[in-house]
């Protein structure tokens, strides 16, 4: 009942602090659809991209910029936001880091204002054609994964130009996509975010998350957990338990970025081996799952099929991938092999060192 209470509060707190905005900022309220009507989206972002740069691999900080979208050489939208270097690996390892977008200045009144218009932005770890591929195999991951459920992060494809203001030289030029913030994505299932310091996978909702953990072993990705929240990010709900969503695909092997190398603690040499990382379950339950992504296989191909923007022999390769793992879970044998044979082995390892 707190619960509710407090959920209900909150949404109430919103709605009052929205409503006292100024009229400029009518638009920031749900960012990441207002970025949906542009197709395709051009955007410009304004900031000191050497401030940017040196703060790669650092504390997280904030800086101001501008925000524009562009239509031909035209500004059809400009709003002033804050930017900030994110990541651990690419911050270290890029030319030029990955970045988070607050589309807003100074501090706002309310936290759910806050985080609803806090969008991350992937670009390419190096400004070339390459990098170009990398980002659009990953965006098309996320697309993937919104054909198997809702309960998944949208993201939204962009060409992006940051540059320093004033300066002709020095920027970046990069194909890129917004992911959708995890507030938006809470209030469009009726959830909202939680941030336990630890959390079980036998907590949360056993359908979505066998659901997730069979996506992550489709498309190769160990580069998550569960205790930790690595690479996830938890909703809860009332009535219902809370489900874990998956972002950050980068390093999995359907993307296979040159920079991925699969997790330490498993016997994996590269990132295209798969290792599922699931609980153990019962024959039916897995049985059902199979059935699940089985059903979804003709969308998955298609759409893959159908990224124009992805060079042929990449996309053939994401395909021959995804094939592979539809004959796995078509073959008892062999789903006995690599996924019931791996169940809940690293649940066991993270319990061990609590």
């Amino acid at each position: 009942m707190k619960t509710l209470l407090f959920f209900a509060f909150s949404l109430s707190q919103l709605f009052l602090i929205s409503s006292r905005l100024p009229a400029q900022n009518d638009s920031l309220r749900n960012i990441f659809s207002r970025l949906q009507q542009f197709d395709p989206l051009d955007v410009v972002i304004e900031t000191d991209i050497k401030q940017l740069k040196s703060e790669a691999g650092a504390e997280k900080k904030w800086q101001s910029g501008v925000f524009k979208i562009m239509k031909d050489k035209t500004v059809v939208f400009e709003q002033k936001i804050q930017v900030s270097a994110r990541g651990n690996m690419r911050r270290k390892t890029c030319d030029f880091p990955p970045v988070k977008i607050r589309f807003y200045e100074g501090d706002l009144e309310n936290d759910s204002i806050e985080d609803i218009n806090a969008l991350k932005l992937v670009i390419g770890c190096r400004n070339s054609n390459v990098d170009d591929q990398l980002v659009l195999k990953e965006c098309l991951t996320y697309k993937l994964y919104n054909l198997f459920t809702e309960e998944s992060f949208r993201v939204k494809e962009a060409s992006v130009r940051i540059q320093t203001p004033g300066k002709k030289k020095g920027g970046l030029v990069s194909t890129a996509f917004f992911i959708e913030s995890e507030q938006e994505l809470a209030t469009r299932l009726g959830g909202r975010p939680v941030k336990p310091r630890i959390i079980s996978p036998k907590g949360l909702d056993s359908i979505a998350y066998d659901r997730m953990c069979l996506f992550q072993f489709m498309i190769g990705n160990t580069d998550w957990g569960a205790y930790t929240r690595h690479n996830m990010k938890v909703i809860g709900f009332k009535g219902r338990p809370a489900i874990a969503v998956p972002y950050d695909f980068d390093y999995s092997g359907l993307v296979a970025a040159d920079y991925a190398i699969p997790s330490k603690d498993l016997p994996l040499q590269n990132v295209q081996e798969r290792y599922y990382l699931g609980l153990c379950r019962t024959a039916a339950s897995y049985n059902q799952l199979c059935k699940e992504f089985l059903a979804k296989k003709p969308e998955v191909l298609d759409l893959c099929n159908k990224a124009a923007n992805i060079e042929k022999a990449n996309r053939r390769q994401m395909q021959d991938y995804l094939k592979e793992f539809f004959s796995i879970i078509e073959d008892p044998r062999k789903a006995q092999k690599l996924i019931l044979e791996n169940c809940d082995k690293r649940i066991r390892k993270d319990t061990k060192e609590e």
